[in-house]
């Protein structure tokens, strides 16, 4: 095992962080993370639970399974914890795959699903079209949707995720991290299908990064799978108590969310402006964007993080995937831009 990992497991890129870039000023638009400051009560409990970290958390996390479900509009029991939403989709691997059992999903879509197939030494298959994709998990152990997508920004159709749904028995992981920013989910699903998983974070809206907390929503029987394979104490009291506090101040993180969807829009608007570059519509905290040349070394020597995501499986060409940031952040962006779309109008 460990010689197939060294041999043909790539290590999961990240992309680029500040610290990589000597540079006195930079802006991080590469992770899709919040770029705003939590709310003071969320800090205040940070701090408060620092003082107890020699001590083990609950590693039952009841409190905040209670606080998530509420959130949800479930039980308590129908909620799983993780050490960020990575850590809940190795659990639904964990519960579901075998070795050589068939993984299925939609490219281009988000690459942790293929490393944590290949972990579990399973045929990880790709189809481009929502009817291949269909036709495929009939047959398919685990099949990973992610809505909205990761890196394209699209939600998944759920005339086919009910296609789905209808003619397959293996487990459908519907990966929901940036649900908040569009409202739109499969939630309301888990009490027709006991093969149904959705996998949320609290990274992206809740601005919660740092500190890894996601979860999964799923029938009893599935989340009794997900809570025997998990490992004791994966979530850091830190982390637990900023959860409950954040889900306390929804209406500071909307307000936050509200802003963002608006950057979005405007983002995308200037971007298809400029010469050799082409945004898509987006119902996530990011956009894909096409560009005539790889251009995301040239951002970061500039000080500006993007994501190079054009080696993702499914995409062909020069792909950027950019997180929206905070209004200066972007216009800094787009100024960077169209210097290099005056570059492409002038090799024409």
């Amino acid at each position: 095992m460990i010689r197939k990992v060294i041999d043909y497991i790539h290590t999961y890129d990240a992309g680029i962080f500040p610290e990589d870039l000597e540079k006195a000023q930079i802006i991080n638009l590469g992770s899709n993370e919040n770029p705003f400051p939590l709310p003071r009560n969320v800090v205040e409990a940070i701090c408060r639970s620092a003082e107890n970290v020699n001590r083990y958390p609950n590693p039952k996390y009841e409190k905040l399974k209670e606080r998530i479900a509420e959130y949800c509009g479930v039980n308590r029991k129908n909620i799983s914890i993780g050490n960020g939403a990575s850590d809940v989709l190795e659990n639904a691997c964990k519960i579901s795959l075998e070795p050589l059992d068939k993984v299925v999903m939609k490219v281009p879509t988000y690459s942790m699903y293929i490393f944590l197939g290949m972990l579990r030494d399973a045929d990880v298959f790709f189809v481009k079209s929502y009817e291949d994709l269909v036709e495929e998990s009939k047959n398919s152990k685990l099949t990973f949707i992610c809505s909205p997508n990761n890196p394209t920004g699209e939600t998944f159709p759920k005339k086919v995720f009910e296609e789905i749904m209808e003619s397959t028995n293996g487990i459908v992981v519907v990966d929901e991290a940036y649900y908040e920013f569009c409202k739109e989910t499969f939630l309301d699903y888990i009490n027709d299908y006991k093969n149904l998983i959705i996998v949320r974070s609290f990274s992206k809206f809740f601005g919660l990064a740092g500190l890894r907390i996601g979860y999964a929503v799923a029938s009893k029987k599935v989340i009794e799978a997900l809570e025997k394979v998990r490992l004791p104490f994966n979530v850091n009291s830190l982390g637990v108590e900023a959860a409950m506090e954040a889900l306390k101040s929804i209406e500071y993180f909307e307000r936050v969310r509200d802003y963002i969807v608006r950057e979005r829009e405007r983002l995308i608007k200037e971007i298809n402006k400029i010469s050799g570059f082409k945004a898509f519509e987006s119902k996530a905290n990011f956009i894909l964007v096409k560009a005539w040349k790889n251009v995301s070394e040239e951002l970061a020597k500039k000080g500006i993080i993007v994501r190079d995501v054009s080696d993702v499986v499914g995409l062909e060409g020069n792909y950027l995937r950019i997180t929206v940031g905070k209004r200066e952040e972007n216009d800094a962006l787009i100024k960077e831009l169209r210097c290099m779309g005056n570059l492409n109008e002038g090799r024409k």
